[in-house]
């Protein structure tokens, strides 16, 4: 029987933190879709194209995992797919307080989706997509926290905002 597993989210931008959760659940499943949320409420930096385009250049050697945008409930996607399996990445105990809301609330509207949780390792712990776009905001290096080709994109981005323009 073969596994596939789902990993949502915004991804703005995809950090290594991600690209660690990618890995190790590429390793587990069959198959890892890699969905990309559009998630307008979190005024992403990047459109869902780019952040989608993005996933699938930092995943490309990745033969099973497949990588697409969505603007659905996740639990809707999971269902029109047929994925039962949902990754999410835990940091801190902030995460799982507000994952755990999330795994209970997908599993009322589907009971067939489980979610599995997957700590994120070392420096990871503390990253995120947000801080990544604060610390290019002031000037600062962030291509150790993501790859090289989206940190120029980063950067480039926030070189064309206008500095009034709210990006966090």
């Amino acid at each position: 029987m073969l596994t596939h597993a789902m990993y949502p989210g915004t991804f703005d931008p995809l950090t290594y933190g991600h690209l660690d959760i990618i890995v190790r659940a590429h390793k587990i499943f069959d198959e890892l879709f890699l969905a990309v949320a559009e998630n307008p409420q979190k005024n992403p930096l990047f459109s869902l194209k780019e952040r989608v385009i993005f996933a699938e250049q930092a995943t490309a050697t990745l033969s099973n995992v497949t990588v697409f945008g969505f603007n659905d409930l996740t639990v809707n996607v999971m269902k029109k797919k047929q994925i039962n399996i949902l990754i999410r990445g835990l940091r801190t105990r902030s995460d799982f307080e507000y994952e755990i809301q999330l795994a209970k609330i997908n599993n009322y509207f589907e009971k067939e989706i489980e979610t599995i949780f997957m700590t994120s390792t070392g420096i990871w712990t503390y990253l995120s997509s947000k801080l990544v776009k604060e610390i290019a905001q002031y000037g600062g290096k962030i291509d150790q926290f993501i790859p090289n080709f989206i940190a120029e994109k980063v950067i480039e981005k926030l070189r064309n905002t206008p500095k009034d323009m709210k990006i966090l």
